[in-house]
């Protein structure tokens, strides 16, 4: 190519230096293309001694010379730009005084807003204060209502853990007071059903809840009662229960004639003849004649509606259809609570308000009842649960005949007149009240 070139003598124009520079004799033969263009050109142009250098790849580029002003435009030039910058200086002083504006504003804004709600929460805050203060009776019932609802559901949270454990690991497994709220939570359900039911209905919730706090022993339970109602209901339902002692007793002298010729029919007449004068037998007495109560016409499949009927009363257990069903449950109840207080370490570790209502629950009434008398009527009622198998039930759901039938604090409540149980009240009740 170099010697075609050099015999046609043609000039090298962009094309040729393309195709050199892309040839793959690479850079060599490029820079002596451009040195024989340069060495022609130097031969036509007279006065050219030093042909410009071609910089390398590798050298730096230089720096372009400062283009030549004409005199006087530099410094209209530098007065242009200064007032160019004065110009801008204004509207960006201008802004930043709006933002400082408008950031002042907004604290005084947050401030006032601060304020505001800090007054606002310290008027809600002391707002039932206040009412209390106008509407004292008002407030009282508020309270009530409020703290009965919130301990109703706490109990039931905890009965439907306690009965996820006796599914689990049996009814055994439970304590004291497990085993009491498991058998007092399904009456407390089941009375505050209607009022809940009919408290969700459009416009008829309204006048539920007033209506049940005028009639708060039949339309609500004992989380909605104050100190003194519940002193008042406790006792009228007790009082109630003792009126089916004089029946349930009836009917067992009714049917000792059926079993003359049973082998303890000398001893269980002495017992009832005892419970018949005014006293009552011992534990040693009882547990002599438990075989009775295995046996018709005393175990619980022989005993006649009438008798079931009173029995169920006496003992406030469930009313449904299956009343034989509710007292052996109720039975077994108490007898695993007898079992559960010997676990826990005897009735010396209960308090008095605990021994108080387990001598309710089985029925004697403690009030007045110094702490060690109700021990010791406890003792002798557990001593008879001890030796008490599922044939012996129905000896065990006459306990309270045989054992407080008539105990004196029972007699002043049917005879004497006795109004109110001594008992203290709890610190929830005396929030309440």
């Amino acid at each position: 190519m170099i010697v075609v070139l050099r015999l046609t003598r043609v000039p090298l124009n962009a094309h040729h230096e393309n195709t050199l520079r892309r040839s793959c004799l690479g850079n060599a033969l490029w820079l002596h293309a451009t040195s024989s263009k340069y060495a022609e050109t130097e031969k036509q142009i007279p006065g050219l001694t030093n042909p410009p250098r071609i910089p390398s790849a590798m050298e730096p580029k230089a720096e372009s010379p400062k283009r030549m002003l004409k005199p006087g435009f530099e410094k209209h030039t530098i007065k242009s730009l200064s007032t160019t910058e004065k110009e801008m200086e204004l509207p960006l002083k201008s802004s930043l005084d709006n933002v400082t504006k408008i950031r002042g504003a907004s604290k005084v804004s947050d401030n006032v807003r601060g304020y505001v709600f800090t007054r606002y929460f310290d008027y809600v805050r002391g707002y039932d204060k206040l009412l209390e203060k106008n509407f004292p009776s008002a407030m009282k019932v508020y309270r009530v209502f409020f703290e009965g609802v919130k301990e109703f559901f706490a109990d039931i949270k905890r009965y439907l853990k306690i009965t996820r454990i006796v599914n689990f690991k049996g009814i055994k497994s439970l304590n004291r007071q497990e085993l009491e709220l498991y058998m007092q939570m399904p009456r407390d359900m089941f009375k505050m059903a209607p009022t809940l039911i009919f408290s969700a209905l459009p416009m008829v919730g309204y006048a539920v809840f007033p209506l049940a706090f005028m009639y708060p022993r039949v339309l609500l339970t004992s989380h909605f009662w104050n100190y003194r109602q519940k002193l008042e209901f406790q006792h009228m339902e007790f009082h109630n229960r003792l009126t089916y002692y004089l029946p349930v007793f009836r009917c067992l002298q009714e049917k000792l004639r059926y079993i003359e010729k049973h082998l303890k029919h000398k001893e269980l007449s002495i017992i009832l003849g005892q419970v018949g004068s005014g006293t009552h037998p011992t534990v040693e007495q009882l547990m002599d004649v438990k075989s009775i109560f295995t046996e018709p016409p005393y175990n619980l499949v022989s005993l006649n509606r009438k008798h079931i009927r009173m029995l169920v009363k006496m003992h406030k257990a469930s009313r449904g259809i299956f009343k034989r069903h509710s007292l052996y449950e109720h039975a077994f109840l108490l007898h695993y609570m007898d079992q559960a207080i010997c676990r826990e370490g005897d009735l010396h570790n209960m308090n008095e308000k605990a021994l108080r209502n387990a001598c309710l629950i089985r029925g004697l009434n403690p009030s007045n009842l110094p702490k060690e008398e109700m021990i010791s009527w406890l003792r002798d009622w557990i001593k008879v649960s001890a030796t008490i198998k599922e044939d012996h039930l129905t000896m065990f759901l006459h306990l309270p005949i045989f054992l407080a039938y008539n105990h004196p604090n029972n007699w002043r409540v049917v005879y004497g007149g006795d109004q109110t149980f001594d008992t203290m009240p709890s610190s929830e009740d005396k929030r309440k009240h």
